[in-house]
């Protein structure tokens, strides 16, 4: 549970349509200061004004070339057809004359006559082929010869019915045709560019004034400095109502908006900041005052089980002290009456003998068990640093736990190896043990009418250069269980303070973090975890075998 949640209820609703701490106005960022994607310079070649009239000229010159080139293939026809048309109304007004030049073999005449006709400008050559005179004029040959007008020429005479005397061949100038198409497919040019030039200058112009100035405006405003934090109070368009002047009122609305929310959320987060303090504060002592609870409550039990274990050899102790009184009464009795025979005497003190024995014997147990336990109590309510047997406090520990363990159908396997002195903090220690083995019972055999906990402990001494270092010895402990495991996803929290499946059932979920605080601050090592669900939990737990001298100090202010 952490403090941010403690008051998560008072938190204001900043929320108005749009996502108040997440909200990204045009160029806005969380923070409230504004950026550009790009420079100024860069805006310029691709801001809106100059992409419009780029796509629209572009388009206009699309559609002008396709124009051009079907005016031109028009004109190319209507120039072709008129110069075929001129040719042959000339040449039907001199076919006669052909004819009669062709007929009477007058060469001279039939010369002038396709003079006459490459007169004309749309005529490129002339000449004509008979099939008993020959050739007159110089004759096209190739592609082009293709290209010539055919007509025949028919002979004068009635008496041979108009019989064919020759073909006339006129080959129209293409250049000419070109030329005049040029002329007025160029002049039809230049005035659609002079059209473009100056429609792009009217629309850039009015491009500006409408739409280009305005957005400029808005791109100005979203550069302010601190436009969050101190919005301009001047309206950003005055007076405009069109689409454009209400995206400037809605954007400068949204702002002022997020003004007011950026104020409320440094009032909140200010306010915030003190109050996350102390609940912080409030928290620690109510979990040292936890973990106390749970310290004092474990000495409870140890001392309700060791309390319990003293009974019996007590118990036993008394009722031989009793055997003893009745002896020494009955001893008393017969040497006042002088009737103690020498047999009784020896019978008695045999009695009182073996009596002694039991006595000796059973308060000899109890000894032990307040020694230890004494022991334990002094470590775990001592903070202070001294030396010890690392297996000698493991033994100890678990003879406080028998009385509780003898209740329960689970024992305990130890196969310690670190028979050597330390220098650390025997109650924290001594409190791990008996943490993990309850944590054991508790949680590893849940469900289950037996099981087996094993402790182990070994020494690790490091090597350098293939040498041992006793310097750098560590004592490794470890305690596993082969009851029902840890799932994954609650491995990961097993250390996390108030964790615990056991809510509501007993289990105050401070086991494991104590643990961990006694590890890592009090000894100054590292606990791990290995689990696998069916299989049992294994606890590592790894320290220095000599403390540094600066950790007693962390140890007295943090562990209780």
């Amino acid at each position: 549970m952490s403090a941010g949640a403690v008051e998560a209820g008072r938190l204001p609703d900043f929320q108005s349509g749009e996502q108040a701490l997440g909200i990204r106005v045009g160029v806005l960022s969380i923070s409230g200061s504004t950026s550009l994607p790009y420079a100024p310079r860069e805006m310029g070649r691709s801001s809106l004004s100059r992409t419009f009239i780029l796509y629209t000229l572009g388009l206009f010159a699309i559609l002008g070339v396709i124009f051009i080139g079907i005016l031109t293939k028009i004109t190319w026809d209507a120039s072709h057809a008129r110069a075929i048309g001129v040719t042959e109304a000339f040449f039907q007004a001199t076919k006669r004359p052909f004819e009669r030049a062709i007929w009477t073999v007058n060469a001279d005449a039939t010369l002038q006559l396709i003079r006459g006709l490459e007169s004309l400008e749309v005529v490129e050559k002339v000449w004509v082929e008979t099939p008993d005179t020959g050739n007159f004029g110089e004759p096209v040959t190739g592609a082009r010869a293709r290209e010539a007008l055919q007509y025949t020429l028919n002979s004068p005479s009635t008496i041979l019915h108009k019989d064919a005397i020759g073909q006339v061949f006129i080959l129209i100038d293409r250049n000419a045709i070109s030329y005049e198409i040029v002329s007025t497919v160029g002049f039809i040019v230049t005035a659609i560019i002079i059209y473009l030039l100056l429609l792009a200058i009217v629309i850039r112009t009015v491009f500006r004034k409408l739409i280009g100035q305005p957005l400029s405006a808005v791109v100005d405003y979203l550069s302010t400095p601190r436009l969050i934090e101190d919005p301009p109070k001047a309206e950003l368009m005055p007076g405009r109502a069109d689409e454009i002047g209400i995206l400037a009122s809605s954007l400068q609305s949204m702002v002022q908006r997020r003004h007011l929310d950026l104020q409320k959320i440094q009032e909140y987060q200010t306010n915030l900041e003190d109050l996350v303090a102390h609940r912080t504060e409030q928290l620690k002592l109510v979990q040292e005052e936890l973990i106390q609870a749970d310290n004092l409550a474990a000495l409870g039990a140890l001392v309700a089980g060791v309390s319990h274990e003293l009974n019996t050899p007590l118990g036993n102790a008394l009722m031989a002290a009793t055997t003893i009184k009745d002896s020494t009464g009955y001893l008393r009795k017969e040497l006042e009456e002088q009737s103690l025979s020498k047999e009784a005497l020896e019978s008695e003190v045999e009695r009182i003998s073996d009596t002694a024995n039991i006595i000796e014997k059973t308060l000899g147990r109890a000894r032990e068990l307040v020694g230890n336990f004494r022991q334990v109590a002094v470590d775990r309510q001592s903070e202070k640093k001294r030396s010890f047997n690392f297996d000698h406090i493991i033994r100890e520990t678990l003879a406080t736990l028998q009385p509780t363990l003898k209740k329960t159908p689970f024992t305990i396997e130890m196969d310690l190896h670190a028979d050597v002195v330390v220098e650390s903090f025997p109650g924290a220690v001594s409190q791990l043990v008996s943490n993990l083995v309850e944590n054991a019972i508790k949680h590893g055999y849940e469900g289950r009418s037996e099981g087996k906990i094993k402790v182990t402990s070994r020494v690790i001494v490091p090597k350098e250069k293939g040498r041992a270092t006793p310097e750098g010895k560590r004592i490794a402990f470890t305690c596993q269980d082969f009851g029902v495991g840890i799932p994954e996803k609650n491995l990961k929290k097993v250390f996390e303070p108030f964790f615990t499946t056991k809510f509501g059932k007993g289990g105050s979920g401070l086991g494991m973090a104590i643990c961990y605080q006694l590890v890592t601050e009090a000894l100054n090592g590292t606990i791990s975890v290995v689990s696998n669900v069916g299989a049992g939990t294994e606890f590592t737990i790894e320290f220095p075998a000599l403390m540094p001298a600066d950790t007693s100090g962390r140890h007295r202010s943090k562990v209780h």
